[in-house]
Parts: structure tokens; sequence; C-alpha cells
């Protein structure tokens, strides 16, 4: 499918409403702002809404004798599973596609009609913009096979809700009227899954905002509904800076930092949507029995009330470092997950826990006050499951070819695989379940162009190579290493 942008609002388009594709193994592209087009001839965008809802059944895909082979290549080392080399896999199924039918509130570009068409799904399947019935959308639509609009979540299109900065420039340039340079909506918001339940959408009003160059200045202010707009932006890399509450910070919800510098050209119309954060800090350290940070741990923190073993949690993350950090948290009441879960992961062997501790049994949570530092909310563990090391050892019957080597301890029953440490090139060493049972392999990804050590130029190398597997039953402990070894490369001459 055609990835035609409608409206170089760049970002706006492609970037700032990229928080949709959450669907499966759908990527949007984040294209920097880039001179305003405008409405195109042949563009068809409108604010319309959702009147009638219908599954598509596309046609069956054509096959591979008119399109060549409709499946990939098998994995390195597989053979077919029977019949002669000519046959062929079925194609795979469909994508299904969805007919959406609008009516048109108000039309930008596009048809003058008063009902439309417009389907998702395809081959753009993941990427598909899934409507809701009697729900409100602006909507932005490309082309597609026989006529046929399509909608997806990379393209801008959005609830009407969240176009109160983009409806007036949508208007603006179809009445052929100025265009903001830049523009937004400032909120104050919460780091992802610690909004309070219920929060409504809170733009912050009334808040002067300023755009600087090194040879520039321009100020406005945000208005009633949050909206801000800068007009007449020349060429260069500003800065953004906003006078926000006390104990708030000018940023957004999806960075770490402040918001860095940003280019745009002369004549752009680029969307920028901004967030106040809240200043309170919450870091702690999930301490193993010994009282000393696992060096490796994943926590979660939930609202008071929203945590669910089902449900996830704003992610932290303890390395190296043996802290984990949650910036930008608001006042509130919070509890914090180990292992929510309750996994039996050999590299962080532990049962869920939580802090505070007397959260299991129904006690008080965390209670941060607005801006405040929380920095020792240790979790302390016990009650560890049994583990024990075992060495992986690889060697080559001849030298080693270049590539990717991959080696893998996979448990055989549902408890979680665990981590290699390297301890040398060829020497690695894996965390055990101490009554777990593990296949313990090795590969090693080739360049096929590439000739095999001391071969000649015109001898090839297979893409992959594996080392025969090793059953491990790890409540054998007299097995305290294995030897994984390679086969020697056979040379393929062309």
């Amino acid at each position: 499918m055609s990835r035609r942008t409608l409206l170089t609002i760049s970002i706006a388009v492609l970037i700032w409403l990229a928080g949709p594709c959450a669907a499966k193994a759908c990527a949007c592209s984040q294209n920097s702002p880039g001179a305003c087009q405008g409405l195109q001839k042949g563009d068809v965008v409108f604010l319309g809404t959702v009147t009638e809802i219908e599954n598509v059944t596309p046609a069956a895909p054509a096959s591979s004798a008119d399109h060549g082979p409709a499946s990939a290549a098998p994995p390195a080392g597989s053979a077919p599973a029977g019949g002669s080399e000519e046959s062929t896999a079925a194609p795979p199924p469909a994508t299904p596609v969805t007919r959406y039918h609008f009516h048109i509130d108000d039309r930008f570009s596009g048809l003058d009609a008063t009902e439309i068409d417009v389907f998702s799904g395809g081959d753009d399947g993941d990427c598909g913009y899934r409507f809701k019935t009697g729900q409100q959308y602006i909507v932005f639509t490309q082309q597609e096979v026989e006529g046929k609009l399509f909608a997806t979540v990379c393209n801008g299109t959005r609830p009407s809700s969240e176009g109160r900065a983009l409806l007036p420039q949508l208007r603006a340039m179809r009445n052929g009227q100025q265009v903001a340079s830049v523009f937004g909506v400032l909120r104050r918001a919460d780091p992802p899954f610690l909004a309070p339940s219920g929060d409504p959408d809170d733009p912050l009003p009334n808040i002067a905002l300023k755009l600087r160059s090194r040879d520039d200045r321009f100020s406005t202010s945000s208005g009633p509904d949050g909206v801000y707009t800068f007009y007449h932006v020349h060429a260069g890399e500003y800065s953004f800076t906003a006078n926000v509450p006390a104990r708030m910070v000018f940023t957004q919800k999806t960075l770490t930092g402040g918001l860095p510098p940003f280019r745009i050209p002369d004549g752009a119309c680029y969307e920028y949507n901004v967030d106040a954060l809240p200043t309170g800090h919450i870091r702690g350290s999930v301490l193993g029995p010994d009282g000393k940070p696992l060096k490796l741990a994943s926590v979660e923190l939930y609202r008071a009330g929203q945590y669910a073993e089902n449900r996830p949690g704003l992610w932290g993350y303890q390395g190296s470092k043996g802290y984990f950090d949650f910036d930008h948290i608001g006042p509130g009441e919070y509890v914090i997950v180990y292992n929510r879960m309750n996994r039996k992961d050999p590299n962080s062997p532990f049962p869920r826990s939580f802090y505070p501790s007397s959260m299991e049994t129904g006690g008080e949570p965390i209670a941060l006050k607005d801006g405040q530092q929380l920095l020792k909310a240790n979790i302390k563990l016990h009650d560890g499951y049994p583990t024990r090391p075992l060495r992986v050892r690889v060697k080559w019957e001849h030298s080693r070819p270049p590539g990717n080597l991959t080696v893998m301890a996979k448990a055989d029953d549902d408890t979680a695989n665990p981590g290699a440490q390297k301890i040398a090139d060829d020497l690695f060493e894996f965390p055990l379940f101490a009554s777990g049972k593990y296949t313990v392999s090795a590969w090693e990804d080739l360049d096929p162009q590439r000739a095999a050590p001391g071969r000649s130029p015109d001898c090839t190398i297979p893409a992959r190579i594996d080392a025969a597997p090793i059953s491990i039953d790890a409540s054998d402990a007299s097995i305290k290493e294995v030897t994984l070894t390679f086969a020697a490369v056979e040379c393929h001459k062309e």
C-alpha cells in the first residue's frame, strides 16, 4: 500500500499520532518537519462520524504460479516435509478488510459528498485503523486497489477529540487562509499507565511559550483549550520553553529528559504536542537475601487500586547500576511490583514481591506528595528458587569461520529460559533451576558470500551452521560443564 503523505504537517501526522501503532508489527515512519504542502488535489480528508461497520472478505491471493513462490525458504538445516522439489506451499489466507461508512460532518479536501466509505486492513492489516460506530474522527485517506480509500494509524487519522489543534489548521488550508508554522496542545500529563482512574483530558491554558533560535524569538500563550500557535516562524533550529506551574517540567511523557531542539524549514506547518509532567521521583533497588542488588530485575509501578496480575504497569529495569528509576511521578498512592506475573525465571529466581512489603497482606501503599523524591524504595526478596550454574564451551573441528555466534539453553517446561553470561569467546555460563531440564544448543550465522577460511575465492559457506544440541538434567550436580561442537564447514564451489 502507498504511504502518500496527505499533509506535510510532518510529525503531526507521522510521529505524534504514532501512539496507536500498538497494533502488532506496525511501525510508522518518523519524518522530520518539512515544508507545508497543504491540501493537494486528490487528497480525501474530512471530519466524519462512523454510521456503519462491515467486515469485507477480500479476494483470495493469487497463486504462486502467477506471482512466484508464496512462502519463504525453509530454515537452515531443515528439509521439505515431502513431495517433489516443484511443489509449493499454499498461499497464505487473505488479510481481513473492514468497511467503515461515514457521514461527513466537515470536508477539507476531496469529493463533494455527505457519505463515504473508508476501508482498513488488507496489506496494512497491522497498521489498520479501527474505528468505532457513532464516534467522530478526523480521517486522512490514501488511494488503494480498485479506487478504495484506506486509513491507517500512520497517516494522521484520529478521534476528533485529539484534533483540537489540527482542525483550525485544516480549515485554514481549505479556505486559503494563513496556516500556523508550529502548533499543538499543551497538556498536564502522567507517564504511560499512571493516569488516575477516569482522569479527563487536562489541557493547560494561559501558559506562556517561547521558540528561540540563534536569530529569532517567538512568543505565544496556550488558549483555554491548551492549543497554542506560532505564525511566520523562519527556518532554523529552535529550542522550545514554557512557564509551566511549579513542580512540573515541560517535556513529553515519552522522553526521559527535556525537549530536544528541533529544526524546521521555511513554510512549515508542524504539529508538536507537548506536556507538563510532574517532578516526583521514585528510586529503589531489588535486593536479594544477601542484601545486595540483583544483577537483573524488572519492576512495574501502579497507582494504588490499579494493580492486576494481567495488567501491565509503568516498567522499570534494574541492571548494572543496581537500582530502578521512575521519573515524572505525580502526587498520589502507588505500589511497586517485582515479577508481576510470578514467573519462574532462573535469571531472577524469586517469586512476586511488593513495595511496600505490607501490600502482600493488604497494607498501605506508597503515599507520594507533589514533587517528592522517594529514593529508597527497596524491595527485599526472600525464599528464592534453587539454581545452579552451568558452563557451556563451544569449539569447532577446524578454525572458526567468521560470523555471529548464539548459544541458548531452553527450558523443557514453561519456565523462562536462562540468559547467558559470556566468560570468554568460547565459554558461557547459564543459571539453571536445580530441578529443571534443558536443551543446550548453539548456532552461528555466517555470510554465505564470504569464502571459508583457507579456501579459494570461489568457495562459499552456508548462511548458518548448527552444533549438535545436548539435553541436560540440572538435578545431576556432576554436570558442571558441557561442550558443543561445530563440524567442519562444508565448502560449495560456484
